[in-house]
């Protein structure tokens, strides 16, 4: 067994100290990896950049030898000694859902930043001994004896992060004989009558869509910040939801707290156990490539809105409000013209959570989502609505997830084609997932099949009209950050990092819009920066490339 003693004696400059025993046996060396990634977030994380100290020694206390051969990977002379100590220190101080962070009362955890390990003994049990006071509760999903958890393996130890605090509520609620705890950390006032309401109801339609659950208890962690966020990560057995400010989570944040929840949920289904092949099991030395991520992300996307509106949780007017979010970022995206949502999928190790150049990508969430719906559009249609795509994912969780295999694409297309009894989804798969080309007609179809109507009218805002989105800075100026293609702002010459400081010799209080708006009629000449030179940029009249205004009603 694999031991991790942790403490937090720094806590003040947030580091994590571990402690971690292997066995070695008769070895004479042995390799130590940490991992270079997380899943459910499909890019190199590089954990090891927030190692500061790191030592290694025997069972006698004295060191031994070892150096790194990859940027996360350790060599270890291991002599005659029959364990190896690792003692080393992790930088924890972003608090997001993917993070671990040590503060004054909260140790929050995610062992797959942090922990150690050795290929060859990953399937063996491990233990972590958790540092708390009397005071504090522990937070996770797996089993725990006082203050240590127990994992069976290293894939359950870290697909588990877990809390510390004195600042934790729980409620609990049952479906289908399985316990569902709702956690709460931070400044946060839960109303708990409606959250155990609405949480059952999409959890009793998702598990009966499925017919049955992967897992005997499950937790929805939740980390409440006094600041803007918003971020999720799936789990085995639970999910930790980051939001805030607090005093919106239960008012203007609660539709995304629902979202999010019931996104995280189908998680638990839809790549927990329905897994793409080149991901079972995962290796977390290296990019795990796949092209699948339009299911994996897209179709938990599309589910988890169509899940709260189908169980009654959102009205038809907030699944529409949900649904305009989607097009307004489909259409505000012109990657999605330039690369398919499969190569975007297999790039998300590249660059597929960074803004990256303008225009390269498509988003395999907004993409995937929209993809998803069109799917089952036309499932429903070619069944007259006895079939759906809810069920080409329980097939695919019958055949593969309930029996730890992994499925390829070619298993997914098969999949829709036996549900829909119908080949259309190898051509659409041809035009639209491996190749970009354009959704418009087929949304506005798909949309008008479920009485619902897209309307796509010029923007409100000045800015998107000549094809400018951007940011207001703190100093007034307006900051581009993303120019369309033959726009009026395009093709007057306005990129990227562009900061507007004046219009027609007005200098800007955060009021670009407002200005550009009453100038409208009027010449407009900026006053530009880029790269510390200042420039004067025409612009000309509203042209038909501009950021449109999208809604579904």
């Amino acid at each position: 067994m694999i031991k991790y003693t942790l403490s937090t004696q720094n806590f003040e400059q947030h580091f994590l100290d571990i402690l971690c025993e292997i066995p070695v046996g008769d070895q004479n060396q042995i390799e130590v990896q940490l991992p270079a990634w997380r899943p459910g977030r499909y890019e190199l994380g590089n954990f090891a950049k927030n190692i500061q100290s790191f030592e290694i020694y025997n069972e006698k206390n004295e060191p031994l030898k070892f150096h790194k051969i990859t940027k996360d990977r350790w060599v270890v002379n291991c002599g005659d000694c029959e364990k190896v100590f690792i003692n080393y220190n992790y930088y924890a101080v972003d608090f997001n859902a993917g993070s671990t962070y040590v503060g004054e009362d909260v140790l929050y955890v995610n062992p797959v930043n942090c922990f150690v390990y050795v290929d060859e003994l990953i399937d063996q049990p491990f233990e972590v001994e958790v540092p708390m006071t009397s005071n504090q509760q522990l937070v996770c999903g797996l089993k725990s004896e006082g203050n240590k958890l127990i994992a069976h393996d290293f894939h359950q130890l870290v697909d588990a992060p877990f809390i510390v605090s004195s600042q934790i509520q729980v409620k609990q609620y049952e479906s289908n004989n399985i316990t569902f705890y709702v956690w709460f950390y931070g400044e946060c006032k839960p109303e708990w009558d409606k959250i155990l309401n609405d949480f059952k109801r999409f959890t009793n339609y998702q598990i009966e869509q499925f017919g049955g659950f992967p897992v005997s208890e499950y937790h929805f962690m939740n980390i409440i910040h006094p600041y803007a966020t918003y971020h999720g990560v799936e789990h085995h057995n639970s999910t930790v939801i980051t939001l805030g400010p607090s005093y919106d989570v239960f008012d203007k944040l609660y539709t995304e707290f629902l979202g999010v929840s019931s996104h995280e949920l189908y998680h638990t289904w839809n790549i927990k156990n329905i897994r793409p092949k080149e991901m079972m099991p995962y290796n977390y030395a290296k990019e795990n490539y796949s092209r699948l991520g339009y299911v994996a992300e897209g179709v938990t996307t599309y589910m988890g809105d169509l899940v709260l509106f189908e169980s009654g949780v959102f009205d038809k007017k907030q699944y529409a409000k949900e649904f305009t979010s989607y097009l307004t970022r489909h259409f505000t995206n012109d990657g999605r013209l330039n690369m398919s949502v499969a190569d975007s999928s297999f790039d998300t190790w590249l660059d597929g959570y960074e803004m990256g150049i303008p225009d390269r990508k498509s988003s395999i969430y907004t993409e995937g989502a929209l993809l998803a719906f069109l799917v089952d559009v036309e499932i429903r249609k070619l069944s007259n609505d006895k079939k759906s795509l809810h069920d080409v994912i329980k097939l695919l969780y019958e055949r593969f997830g309930k029996v730890g295999e992994g499925y390829t694409e070619k298993d997914y297309l098969d999949t829709v084609k036996e549900v829909s009894e119908s080949d259309f989804i190898h051509s659409f798969y041809e035009t639209y997932i491996a190749e970009a080309n354009d959704l418009t007609q087929l949304l506005k179809e798909g949309l008008d099949y479920m009485n619902l109507t897209l309307t796509i009218e010029p923007s409100n805002n000045a800015t998107n009209r000549v094809g400018l989105k951007g940011i207001n800075e703190k100093d007034g100026s307006y900051k581009v950050v993303h120019v369309k293609e033959d726009s009026t702002a395009y093709q007057a010459g306005l990129s990227r990092e562009d900061y507007v400081l004046a219009i027609n010799n007005i200098k800007l209080s955060s009021n670009f819009d407002q200005w550009l708006n009453y100038f409208k009629e009027d010449q407009v000449e900026l006053t530009v920066v880029r790269n510390s030179m200042t420039r004067k940029v025409l612009l000309g009249n509203e042209n038909e490339n501009q950021f449109f205004s999208y809604k579904v009603s």
